[in-house]
Parts: structure tokens; C-alpha cells; sequence
């Protein structure tokens, strides 16, 4: 991923971006404690020890300075896809019978957009120095909030791009709960893999739905949230 920056660079320009690898909790920089204005984290603060990492944020960040965290959950394929119902069927038997065992605590934490994440004021010992009422929640996606395209937000919007089956075995095989299934099951691959089967089951559908093969592709339904807390 360092690679991968470095390549980009940023708007900021090379030289003026440092990288360095540390633990969420530690931190480890050379940046001096309390002159950090934000502390960001993206679909990753669900595998973190909060109560430590609360408490370094609060080192290092200056009075108003701002932890801003969030996460997705795909919520199966987008009514814009033929067949989407017997699709989203399809792969929560799947999901049931196959990989919901292997959903660590943080994959739920994750899925619940952030409703149970520790917060400076909910973890134990609990974190001085950020007001509960200075947080911020911004959810997208969800019921009672609009449709993601609805809102105008682009937060959400790559994520419910239209996707060739290519992309999405590619992507299903990323998750934490798949990495698990496939250490669990090492003997089946190929045709076996539980993503494989995902994909079969979506190329059946769509060409029961009457999608020419060169045509297959799958949009996602996705919900998500933001979570900004301050340093008073």
C-alpha cells in the first residue's frame, strides 16, 4: 500500500508526505504530541484496541483537533441488477451456510456501521479529553437516510459502480471472513472456492434474467458511515 502511495504521491506532492508503518495504538512518529490536527482511519478501526488507541489520539492531537473514522457494508447487489432478488437469496444461503462462522467480532462492528464501536466515553477505563457531545455521525445508504446517489454524496458512489465478475471475484476474495474460510477449507479451490461458487450462482442467475455473458456485471448495495470526534 506504501508502494502504492508513493506512486500516487498525493495532491501534497512526494516530498512533503512521510510513511511510516506503526500500530493504530502506538503511533509511532516523530510528530511532536499535541499539534496533530487529524487522525483519520478507513475501514479499519473495528480491528483496533480502542481504549489505547483513544488514549494516543489524545496525545497527540491539539485542542480541536479531530479523529474521523469510517467504514462500508455491502448490503448484497443493487435492485439495478437483473435477478437482484434471487441473487441476494442465493448468497445469504451462501453466506449463512459457509462464512458467517468465520465473521470475527470486528467483521460485525464493521457490518453494524460503527454502532458498537468503542467511543472515548464508552470504553474501559474510559478516555478523558473528547466531549461526547462533539461527535458527528453521517451515515449513507441507509434506511431513513436516501439512497447514496439521492444524497449527492460521493462518498459511496465507487463503491456502487457496476462491476464485471472479474472485479468482483477478485474483490469478494479480499475479506477477513473469505481469508478464513479458505484457511479453514485449503483443499478446495478452484471450481470449490466459496467465492467461485458465489460467482457460478450470479451467472446462473443473470442468464436466467436474460444478460448475454459479455454483458454480466453485478452493482453493489452499500451502506456506510462516518464517525468525527474532537479534542476540546
Amino acid at each position: 500500500m506504501i508502494t502504492a502511495a508513493k506512486k500516487l504521491g498525493g495532491a501534497a506532492g512526494l516530498e512533503d508526505i512521510r510513511y511510516v508503518c506503526s500500530s493504530a495504538e502506538a503511533l509511532e512518529c516523530d510528530v511532536v504530541d499535541g499539534t496533530v490536527d487529524l487522525i483519520t482511519a478507513a475501514t479499519a478501526a473495528h480491528w483496533f484496541d480502542m481504549p489505547r488507541f483513544w488514549e494516543r489520539a489524545g496525545r497527540l492531537l491539539r485542542p480541536g483537533g479531530s479523529v474521523a473514522l469510517w467504514t462500508t457494508s455491502t448490503e448484497g447487489v443493487h435492485a439495478d441488477t437483473p435477478n437482484h432478488e434471487a441473487i441476494n437469496r442465493s448468497w445469504e444461503a451462501i453466506r449463512k451456510r459457509e462464512i458467517e462462522v468465520f465473521y470475527g467480532v470486528g467483521n460485525m462492528v464493521s457490518q453494524q456501521l460503527y454502532a458498537n464501536l468503542g467511543l472515548p466515553w464508552t470504553v474501559s477505563p474510559a478516555v478523558s479529553g473528547f466531549p461526547e457531545d462533539s461527535i458527528l455521525r453521517k451515515e449513507w445508504g441507509t434506511e431513513g437516510n436516501g439512497d447514496v446517489e439521492d444524497e449527492g454524496e460521493e462518498f459511496l458512489i465507487n463503491g456502487q459502480t457496476w462491476r464485471g465478475l472479474d472485479s468482483f471475484e477478485a474483490v469478494m476474495g479480499t475479506g477477513s471472513p473469505i481469508t478464513r474460510w479458505r484457511e479453514a477449507n485449503p483443499s478446495k479451490t478452484g471450481e470449490e472456492d466459496v467465492v467461485r461458487v458465489m460467482r457460478r450462482e450470479v451467472e446462473r442467475l443473470l442468464k436466467e434474467a436474460g444478460v448475454a455473458e459479455k454483458d454480466m456485471a453485478i452493482k453493489a448495495q452499500m451502506t456506510g458511515v462516518l464517525l468525527v470526534v474532537k479534542k476540546e
